[in-house]
């Protein structure tokens, strides 16, 4: 019965230390697949994470272009309207010296028509004292 009772004991340690074994060639088995997993997952997420940091880069590259632009946009603007508040002076200052000169020639011309008026009265009076 010692016998027996001991090859039980010894059949239950045995199929214990076999279930202990399988477990943990099972437990390896998916250690790893869950590391090939793993690495399968970063060799797909590499490529996306370089395609990510690159947009990054562009997006950053592009809105230093941008704000770069957008001072330069300003800086014209008001170049633009100071340029336009003197082209508009200017016209103003030519209509206004174009406006003096046509007086002061119609002012000659009106002195030169009263001058020759009165040449003429003379000469006509004149004419008239020699007849």
């Amino acid at each position: 019965e010692e016998d027996d009772a001991e090859s039980r004991a010894k059949l239950k340690q045995r199929e214990l230390q076999q279930r202990i074994k399988d477990r943990a060639e099972r437990f390896k088995r998916q250690q790893e697949r869950l590391e090939n997993l793993n690495d399968q997952l970063k060799k797909i997420e590499d490529p996306q994470r370089h395609s990510i940091e690159q947009l990054r880069l562009e997006i950053h590259r592009v809105d230093k272009e941008l704000s770069e632009s957008r001072r330069d946009a300003a800086t014209a603007k008001a170049k633009l309207e100071e340029c336009t508040e003197t082209v508009e002076r200017k016209t103003d200052e030519k209509q206004s010296a174009g406006d003096q000169l046509y007086t002061m020639l119609l002012d000659s011309e009106e002195g030169r028509l009263g001058k020759l008026e009165e040449i003429e009265k003379r000469f006509a009076a004149l004419r008239q004292g020699l007849k």
